[in-house]
């Protein structure tokens, strides 16, 4: 089974209107009808938490959408890497690397590269950032019409 990494800015686009959702369900929709696994770091249900009180603090989503868009994520049956010591320390390399003040985007730059498996992301400085240093397999959403 082929496997793909998810960034949390992709899950979140399935379940909050953003500039990108369409481009995102349609990708996601595609993927899974060839019946491709996810794959996220233990980072990115924090991060997926964080952007639904977001939206529910601005007001796109309620409580009840942002409980339900939660469960609907879940239900993609989603393997999420846990944290290790070697990935933290793999993803300070890898944040260094793409000049990076955080480490968060270079947690799944790890899980990616460790299952060998292609990350995509909404954050196109990060893609761009990843290829500038031979990392091929991150790609933007919008890298694909």
């Amino acid at each position: 089974m082929t496997t793909i990494v998810l960034d949390a800015n992709v899950g979140l686009a399935l379940v909050v209107p953003l500039s990108y959702s369409d481009r995102v369900q349609d990708l996601v929709q595609e993927w899974c009808e060839q019946e491709v696994g996810f794959a996220v770091p233990a980072l990115w249900g924090y991060e997926v938490d964080s952007g639904l009180r977001k939206a529910v603090v601005s007001g796109v989503l309620t409580e009840a959408e942002a409980h339900a868009a939660l469960q609907s994520l879940w239900a993609l049956d989603i393997q999420e890497i846990p944290a290790t010591l070697d990935r933290h320390t793999r993803a300070l390399a890898w944040a260094k690397l793409l000049n990076q003040t955080v480490a968060y985007d270079a947690q799944y730059t790890v899980v990616a590269e460790e299952l060998q498996a292609p990350l995509w992301t909404a954050d196109r400085r990060l893609a761009d950032a990843a290829r500038s240093v031979g990392a091929e397999w991150v790609h933007w959403i919008g890298d694909r019409t």
